[in-house]
């Protein structure tokens, strides 16, 4: 995914620069794409640091600002990017970039149009590749085996009982294709490791016993979660659900997993130790970025999809000496490319079909309804499947694991991209990662605060 993402989009920027040299025609082409590339980077970081800030400021997590900063930007805002079957970009836009290269509006749209789009939608897979490369950096298998029983029965849950409910409600109550169907319901496995554990933090409940069961499973949320994407993008571009088909991509994308938490002990910290050899300050890096892109290659291959090979590549490189020291490093590829992929989220999504004038938008709004509601219900009910013998507070385990954050953007995104969502089906799955993202730290504040106040309430002394 990276190499790849690379290649073709420095093919897609250098190919009309190269060519200036033949022609005034492709001079003017070099320049309107230079001038449209510089537009654009500027507007997207622009926006997506705007509203990420408000977004800070309200106590909420930066990737809804960036979000809204693509709603603003793309088909449902101000047409200054367009990627996906949202027509052409903004008059005010094709002038800005006619002033500053003096092309004519014609080439300008040629340019929107193919090479434009082409390194916003690389971009965003190098960001949604790196982001899923951090969170299995920051999966900590050897937390998570102290809870593990009870993590993994929260975990197991908080994926059936939502995947489960979403997908016979969708397709029995609303009549959808069993292919949508099953994208959305994987979009409702998902759970946000950051939001929960920031919350926590701020609250200083992280190392309590549900602190660490939520964390635990949210863990492997992720990793049951991904496995579950892997799938339904396998079963999105065969088009069709044969159950052998489905069986086998389960048992490899489950092995794929496995076979990376067991090279996380015997290969992990020999490829550290390796590259750490190198006089090269960015040795460790470099062979890092190799590796994901060699995973990613692999799961391919094997007929899984790269985002999997990402996330098995954090794996493998988590919980060794240069663990702490890569997180850091990632720290601004995704700050840069995964801004990118949410924003390009914001602007493919079409809220014009949110108008309640007609009647399949409201049909929309009532799946997104009925979404939300079993994304929230869900994740609750699976609070209640801890197996412990120790009195723990089940609605505050549950109530954790509720935000999906930039995770249930991820399945939003991809499914998009493979085109297997309708324009009101992702919108709905987009407001129902928004409602669960919001409601989530209200939630969490309150349950532990709850949870606290009776504890304090039963260690006073009785007055004799």
């Amino acid at each position: 995914m990276i190499l790849s993402s690379f290649s073709v989009v420095t093919s897609s920027v250098l190919t009309p620069l190269l060519a200036s040299a033949v022609g005034v025609e492709s001079e003017f082409y070099a320049k309107a794409l230079a001038a449209a590339v510089a537009l654009v980077t500027v507007v997207v970081f622009l926006f997506a640091q705007l509203f990420g800030e408000l977004a800070i400021r309200l106590s909420l997590p930066a990737v809804l600002g960036e979000l809204i900063a693509g709603f603003i930007l793309g088909v449902s805002g101000i047409h200054c990017i367009v990627l996906g079957n949202g027509g052409e970009v903004a008059d005010w836009t094709v002038a800005a970039v006619q002033l500053i290269s003096g092309s004519d509006t014609t080439t300008i749209q040629e340019v929107f149009a193919g090479p434009i789009r082409i390194l916003l939608n690389q971009y965003a897979e190098l960001g949604v590749g790196v982001l899923l490369f951090k969170i299995g950096l920051e999966a900590d298998l050897e937390e998570l085996i102290k809870v593990g029983p009870q993590a993994a029965s929260v975990a197991v849950a908080g994926v059936i009982l939502p995947f489960v409910a979403g997908f016979v409600g969708l397709t029995s109550i609303f009549h959808l294709s069993a292919i949508a169907s099953i994208f959305a319901a994987a979009a409702l496995t998902a759970t946000s490791i950051g939001i929960t554990s920031r919350i926590m933090q701020d609250m200083g409940v992280l190392n309590t016993k549900e602190g660490q069961i939520i964390l635990g499973a949210a863990v492997l949320d992720d990793i049951l979660g991904i496995a579950i994407l892997a799938v339904a993008i396998g079963i999105a571009e065969h088009g069709t659900v044969e159950i052998s088909s489905v069986i086998s991509t389960i048992v490899s994308a489950t092995l794929f997993v496995i076979s990376a938490i067991v090279l996380n002990k015997v290969f992990g910290p020999r490829y550290i130790n390796f590259l750490s050899r190198f006089s090269n300050p960015y040795s460790v890096l470099i062979g890092s970025i190799i590796f994901l892109s060699l995973m990613g290659t692999i799961a391919n291959v094997i007929g899984l999809e790269e985002i999997l090979g990402c996330f098995a590549a954090g794996i493998i490189l988590g919980n060794t000496k240069a663990t702490a020291a890569l997180e850091k490093a990632c720290e601004p590829l995704v700050a840069l490319f995964a801004t990118v992929f949410f924003v390009s989220i914001g602007a493919k999504t079409d809220l014009s079909v949110l108008n309640l004038a007609n009647p399949e938008s409201r049909t929309g709004l009532v799946i997104a309804a009925f979404l939300i509601v079993i994304a929230i219900l869900g994740k609750l009910a699976a609070g209640y499947f801890v197996f412990s013998k120790e009195n723990v507070n089940r609605l505050a385990i549950g109530t954790g694991m509720v935000p999906r954050g930039e995770v249930g953007l991820v399945f939003a995104g991809l499914g998009a991209t493979t085109g297997t969502l309708t324009g009101s089906l992702n919108v709905a799955i987009v407001l129902m990662v928004i409602a669960t993202t919001f409601v989530a730290p209200p939630m969490l504040r309150w349950v532990f605060a709850s949870n606290q106040t009776v504890t304090n309430q039963e260690q006073q002394p009785v007055a004799k």
